[in-house]
Parts: structure tokens; C-alpha cells; sequence
């Protein structure tokens, strides 16, 4: 982080510049660039701080990739908690998450209070729940609730005096 600045509107703008020694790497083939291409501004959602809103201004360098066999003609650095051509951080995603599965909410009612669209919260919630879930032990004993099929029948047993039910 480089600088921290409160905008008209009560948020925070956070500068952020890469500082690593494998920002240049390609991602599809790990050779280093040397040829910039150009200057490029990400500025994912994130969090509050309280009541104020975090922005994140992300400086970044589009690099070329020189390789003859490349699968992308230029790249940028990016990390785990905001990957490429992410919209939210990493950090929100958790927050969204957790708000829809740990604490019951609904999916409107997360997206609303976070500022993001419902199919974005939702999308989050599956990519936690899928996280977080196991399967399910295999079954080894199965119960008539598991194989009885179609309408039951009923029929008069005369020495019962009463209605029994006969499974198919």
C-alpha cells in the first residue's frame, strides 16, 4: 500500500503497487518479461471499515509475453486473494460467504448490504459451500423409504377385521 486517501463520499481509496520479485513471471510459462506494454487500474470491491467503505486502486504493469509457444499475448501480476479480472477481493468473498451460509441470511439480503449483485453473492456462497461440504458416507443398509415405488395399495384383510397396506 502506497497511500490512503478519504474521498467526498466518507470512503477511503487505498493505493496499491506490486512489490514482488515475480511480477514479471508469465503465468501460462513462468518466463520473465522485459517489454512493458502498458499501464493498468483494477479497482476491486472490498470490505467496510466500519462504516466506510474501502476502495482499492491497484496500479498494475500489462506485461508482453515474448515466447514463441505462448497461450497469452500479455499479462498481469495478480494474487491469490484477487485474481485475475476479479471484481471482489478475496477478502469480501469470504465475508459473503459467511454471512449466507454461517448466519442464515438470504442471498438478497447479503447482496444488498455488500453492494454486489445477487448472482455474485450467490455464486460465492456455492464456491464456499462446495469448499467447506465432503461427500456423504456411502449408504450400506437401505430402508423402505429408499425402495418402495408407486401408489401404495390397501387391501381388507377379513380375519385382521381392518385395512392392511400390501406392498407391490
Amino acid at each position: 500500500m502506497t497511500r490512503v486517501s478519504r474521498q467526498d463520499d466518507d470512503s477511503l481509496v487505498m493505493e496499491v503497487a506490486t512489490d514482488a520479485d515475480t511480477a514479471t513471471a508469465c503465468p501460462s510459462r513462468g518466463v520473465f518479461s522485459t517489454s512493458a506494454k502498458g499501464r493498468v487500474t483494477t479497482q476491486p470491491k472490498d470490505i467496510l471499515y466500519g462504516d466506510q467503505r474501502i476502495k482499492p486502486r491497484w496500479n498494475k504493469t500489462r506485461w508482453r509475453c515474448r515466447e514463441e509457444y505462448r497461450e497469452r499475448g500479455s499479462f498481469t501480476y495478480a494474487i491469490e486473494k484477487i485474481p485475475r479480472r476479479a471484481r471482489i477481493t478475496g477478502r469480501l468473498r469470504t465475508r459473503i460467504g459467511a454471512a449466507i451460509g454461517n448466519a442464515a441470511r438470504s442471498v438478497v439480503e447479503v447482496a444488498a448490504a455488500h453492494n454486489v449483485s445477487w448472482p455474485t453473492a450467490h455464486r460465492t456462497f456455492v464456491e464456499r459451500a462446495n469448499r467447506l461440504l465432503t461427500e456423504p458416507e456411502p449408504v450400506r443398509v437401505l430402508g423402505i423409504d429408499e425402495t418402495g415405488r408407486g401408489k401404495p395399495r390397501w387391501e381388507y384383510y377379513k380375519v385382521a377385521e381392518r385395512r392392511l397396506r400390501v406392498n407391490p
